[in-house]
């Protein structure tokens, strides 16, 4: 049953899997509500929707411990509303009544916690004016062979995508070349090897508003829970640059031993660009310039970015750049037999012998999944009998700030039978979903803000390892990789030969039309598919593996001069 009168209330997408057992435990598919969107409103505007719903439950759904910070700000906006009642659902699917006097504890929890961030980002604000002028400092590797990896991300929700896929990446290759790993993270370990140790990093239980003064607040708590918790320094800490967080600096000056610093493009420029933006973004920027400035070693992903560096002042001796990767054991097309892959299929309602063609993400605004839409929405209005008769099916994994407009290309007047939106689903799943495709579709788009694309998209070299049929842009790095490809300007009229080499199918990035085109010619190519998909495969298992991407940073760590470090 579908109605008007039941809401649900989140900050962040819910998975297809806990979004069905949601469903199914309070009887009803409601009405979502996502706070992202509403916080664009004007707060007069904010107030008359949410006294305007006329609703009868309004359901606050919890998918994942870490989220509990933000339940105040989610009561607090449940006692403005007009619903008859208010219960939290928690990841158990326990429903928890929310008396609507409640909310004035809640929201009294708010303000303290709102005074304690704006103490706490005041005086990051003063470390990093010290810090940002103070000069790095020769250190020596610790005893022993245990790294420290620091992941400070706050990923609310679901952990999916290319970022987990990179953490665990560059964990599990730390461990198989021999590193003592503990891995210090709020989120609960995922797709880790027994031998990567780990290390809870606790939130604050109730964030405060603005949520980016909090982020300070965490990172303190941060710092603090490491010197409690680490006795012996470690060889070298390792950590992955996040917003407003800077406790690698702050441990390895103290400990005296190497940083290396994950650089994966400035979280300024991302929350500008893609994001929601960062009302202080002198601090967050002081942040970024701190890690930087005293990193021994800067890891990134694309020499794009070793370009931006530089011109941020980064000499380049202390830079060195690798491709994100994939783990081939992981992404191993034989993991999955084909009663499984049939199973799946079913489940999803798509015919066994359908031609599937797939796109997993984040769905993020540089993914270009909404290019893809369009793509999908010409070739329906066009070709629908076609694409009958060859039974080609599309399929969206995935959720995120694209969504909307995936769902306007792909909403009425529109035969949607030919696609099927699965929702965000578990990293660790991917592979599987990945096995009933055909044809894996890669359509980034350029910067909107005209500057060069940065990104090394990890989607692309887990289609690799697949032995996927790629379709995907011709962008920066992208384009590089797989060069050795077919170009939707110039597709072939013959069968591909014995000694066929290139990877994928090419396509201007943004361009619907080549896209269509590119589309076209790979569903109707089923020889081209197996040739693609087995050179990919090829390509990614010789250049593009986690232990290489690895092996390139201890190289590098071994390579600085005031370390030492013996490999």
């Amino acid at each position: 049953m579908r109605s008007a009168l039941h809401y649900a209330l989140t900050t962040y997408p819910l998975s297809r899997a806990f979004r069905t057992r949601f469903e199914q435990s309070v009887g009803v598919s409601p009405v979502y509500l996502d706070y992202t969107e509403l916080r664009k409103l004007r707060p007069l505007g904010f107030i008359r929707k949410m006294r305007n719903l006329r609703a009868t439950t309004l359901l606050l759904p919890v998918e994942d411990e870490l989220s509990r910070c933000i339940l105040p700000l989610l009561r607090g906006i449940a006692a403005i509303a007009d619903a008859q009642s208010v219960a939290i659902v928690h990841p158990d699917l326990r429903a928890e009544r929310v008396r609507r006097s409640s909310a004035f504890g809640a929201m009294a929890g708010l303000t303290r916690a709102s005074v304690v961030a704006a103490r706490d980002m005041a005086y990051c604000a003063r470390e990093l004016a010290a810090l940002n002028v103070a000069p790095r400092l020769a250190k020596a590797p610790g005893r022993g062979s245990t790294a420290l990896y620091i992941n400070a991300n706050l990923w609310f929700g679901l952990k999916a995508g290319g970022s987990i896929g990179h953490v665990t990446g560059v964990a599990n290759g730390l461990s198989g070349k021999g590193w003592q790993v503990l891995l210090a993270s709020p989120s609960p370990p995922t797709m880790l090897t027994p031998h990567v140790e780990t290390l809870r990093l606790r939130v604050p239980e109730v964030f405060g508003l603005p949520f980016e003064k909090s982020f300070y607040t965490f990172h303190r708590s941060v710092v603090a829970q490491l010197e409690r918790a680490i006795v012996t320094p470690p060889a070298f800490v390792y950590q992955r640059m996040s917003s407003a967080n800077y406790g690698g600096v702050v441990m390895s000056r103290q400990w005296g031993v190497p940083l290396v610093l994950e650089y994966n493009g400035s979280e300024v420029w991302v929350g500008k660009n893609w994001g929601r933006g960062f009302r202080y973004p002198h601090v967050a920027a002081a942040a970024e310039d701190a890690c930087l400035r005293h990193a021994d070693l800067i890891v990134t992903v694309s020499d794009v970015l070793v370009d931006e560096l530089v011109e941020r002042g980064v000499s380049r001796d202390r830079i060195i750049w690798y491709p994100n990767c994939v783990d081939p054991a992981v992404f191993e097309p034989t993991r999955f037999s084909n009663d499984a892959s049939l199973a799946l299929r079913k489940r999803l309602g798509i015919d066994a012998d359908a031609i599937v063609v797939m796109f997993i993400g984040t769905f993020g605004a540089w993914h270009g999944v909404d290019v893809f839409a369009q793509a999908i929405r010409g070739m329906v209005e066009r070709d629908a009998a076609a694409l009958r008769a060859a039974k080609v099916h599309f399929v969206l994994v995935g959720d995120g700030v694209k969504m909307p407009l995936v769902r306007t290309a792909l909403s009425a007047p529109f035969d949607n039978s030919f696609v099927t939106m699965t929702g965000l689903v578990p990293q660790d799943d991917a592979p599987r979903y990945l096995a009933i495709a055909d044809v894996v579709v890669s359509p980034h788009v350029q910067n909107s803000d005209g500057s060069r694309f940065f990104g090394s998209p990890t989607k692309l070299f887990e289609y690799m390892a697949m032995g996927k049929a790629i379709v995907a842009s011709d962008l920066e790095q992208i384009g590089t990789i797989l060069a050795a490809g077919v170009h939707a300007g110039a597709l072939p009229d013959d069968e591909p030969t014995a000694d066929e080499g290139r990877l994928a199918v090419l396509c201007p990035p943004g361009d619907v039309e080549a896209l269509i085109r590119a589309l076209r010619f790979i569903v109707g190519q089923p020889a081209w598919r197996r040739v693609l998909g087995r050179n990919a495969r090829s390509e990614a298992l010789t250049k593009y593996t986690w232990a290489r991407h690895v092996s390139a940073i201890l190289d590098g760590l071994g390579a600085i001069s005031n370390t030492g470090v013996s490999l």
